[in-house]
């Protein structure tokens, strides 16, 4: 938590925030300046400009402490660890409070579709989300019933990252019906809103997360919709922040997707039948989950194949349920033929 986030504990408003943050590398710079410069040049209003300067004598010691106790950390837009992709949409959030891991990909696909889905659109979701996993995509939703659960739970029973925006704050877990999913992911993967703690799951957040959704992926892959709902309102955002469009085709006369197919008549998003069709569009195809030319056993093999993602000793431990001897053996190894490296915070990852 930096020196900006000041400004939100006094409540200036994020248009204020981010327009300070484009003027300005560091906070201590904001009172450079008189009060006059920001109500002529900035065109702020009295009350915000005293917020702003009552700002510098705010203590986040309490804050902090609350987060760390929560396992949530906020980065705001200036904070280098502020994903890349995320950064360059028309409206960035000027906040992000995460829980999990600090991971954003930038092999990331986000995978949306009806609260309501059918068998035929559930299959298709799993098929789709494991091969993207198998490749080492990361899947990122909106951790709501139906199709974004479903692509949650797939990505974390192979092994995969998977980035939950949800449309509330990080302590109010919505929808209740979610919540194992919700606290798994906020262990093993990334939990992420930008949302102020306390803020209940209100409509109008929702629309704003699925931005969120845009921001962190390259394309959004389109699982099963109706003709109209917030499923198509991500595809426009999508098509808005120049991402790419991805749907599955359904059947003509089901109304669930009735969406999906009016995206591809209407030539909107690009027509899949699994996941191999989005790697192939990036290229990601092309890279093997196992190594080619190289004399590794089947445990290794395990091993290697595990690591899609960075992972501690004990994450290891817990998937593939090997003795913490037996695994160091199989690691180093690993790290002897050069598919491995022990990196920093105890955790090892594919070279």
């Amino acid at each position: 938590m930096d020196s900006w986030y000041k400004l939100r504990v006094l409540g200036v408003k994020d248009s204020a925030i981010m327009k300070l943050m484009n003027l300005y590398e560091e906070f201590e710079e904001i009172y450079l300046h008189e009060r006059s410069f920001y109500s002529v040049f900035l065109k702020l209003k009295d009350e915000e400009i005293t917020k702003i300067f009552d700002a510098y004598k705010i203590n986040l010691d309490i804050h902090i402490e609350k987060m760390i106790n929560l396992n949530i950390e906020v980065i705001s837009f200036k904070d280098r660890r502020y994903p890349l992709y995320l950064k360059n949409i028309s409206h960035p959030p000027v906040f992000l409070y995460i829980k999990g891991k600090l991971l954003f990909p930038e092999k990331n696909i986000g995978v949306v579709g009806t609260r309501k889905m059918t068998s035929y659109g559930e299959s298709s979701c799993r098929e789709v989300v494991g091969d993207l996993v198998g490749a080492g995509v990361a899947i990122t939703s909106g951790l709501a019933v139906g199709v974004d659960v479903t692509a949650h739970k797939r990505a974390l029973n192979l092994g995969g990252h998977t980035i939950a925006v949800v449309g509330s704050g990080l302590d109010v877990i919505y929808p209740p019906e979610n919540k194992a999913e919700w606290d798994q992911i906020s262990r093993e993967g990334t939990l992420i809103s930008e949302l102020p703690l306390g803020t209940p799951p209100d409509r109008y957040n929702f629309p704003l997360r699925n931005r969120i959704i845009v921001g962190l992926t390259r394309g959004i892959a389109v699982m099963e919709s109706y003709k109209k709902g917030g499923s198509l309102i991500t595809a426009k955002l999508a098509l808005e922040e120049n991402r790419d469009v991805f749907v599955v085709p359904g059947f003509p006369k089901y109304s669930s997707f009735e969406g999906n197919n009016n995206l591809i008549r209407d030539s909107y998003g690009k027509l899949i039948t699994c996941g191999n069709d989005i790697l192939k569009e990036y290229d990601w195809d092309k890279e093997k989950t196992t190594p080619k030319n190289i004399d590794i056993s089947k445990k290794e093999e395990e091993i290697y194949n595990s690591l899609i993602i960075e992972q501690s000793l004990d994450e290891l431990i817990v998937k593939t349920k090997y003795g913490i001897g037996e695994l160091l053996a199989i690691l180093t190894s690993l790290e002897i033929k050069k598919l491995v490296k022990a990196i920093a915070g105890g955790k090892y990852r594919r070279i």
